[in-house]
């Protein structure tokens, strides 16, 4: 076995040769050579994350801040990570063939208050109020992400259509009270 830096380089070699499996292997070992370093699970949470692998970055995370109470960019870290996690699991419920719009929200709501930066989970919860006809807070979460990152175009075309959604659901709601009133 490997000292833990000797396997700590070994996986930024592997990252900046794009080899993300042997960068996870090289991690672990890293880990494994010293389990009570928070820094190797820090480091390897990021790049985990940065890989899709969110199981195992929030679990590195987590050892992290387990063994490194204190440091502050683990502990946030560890947010966002958590925010992620959530937005992913808020997505799967939106593709699902009955997609669940109201528990993609409450989980999409969590995931912005742990990182309020994440335009990706703005755009997630727009989609999920507008699944569930609450067009006010989709158009609100819908501007969050196109204010975010302008170039997210399928954040500026989905406010568009949810103002006009809105403004139709208006224009029905005071045609069928004139209408009654009119009576």
């Amino acid at each position: 076995m490997k000292d833990g830096e000797t396997c700590l380089r070994r996986a930024y070699e592997a990252i900046l040769a794009s080899d993300f499996e042997a960068a996870v292997d090289w991690f672990r070992h890293a880990v494994e050579a010293e389990p009570d370093n928070a820094s190797y699970y820090y480091k390897g949470s990021i790049s985990l994350a940065r890989s899709g692998k969110l199981d195992l970055a929030l679990d590195y995370a987590r050892n992290a801040v387990r063994l490194a109470p204190r440091e502050a960019d683990y502990r946030l870290h560890l947010r966002l990570v958590e925010g992620r996690q959530l937005a992913r699991q808020a997505k799967a419920l939106l593709v699902k063939p009955q997609p669940e719009p109201d528990t993609a929200i409450e989980l999409l709501q969590e995931a912005v208050e742990l990182d309020p930066l994440d335009a990706g989970a703005y755009l997630l919860l727009g989609i999920a109020c507008r699944l569930a006809g609450e067009y006010d807070r989709a158009i609100e979460a819908l501007s969050a992400a196109k204010e975010m990152n302008p170039m997210m175009l399928e954040a500026g075309r989905l406010l568009r259509e949810a103002k006009m959604e809105r403004a139709r659901r208006w224009r029905l709601i005071y045609t069928h009270y004139t209408r009654r009133r009119n009576r």
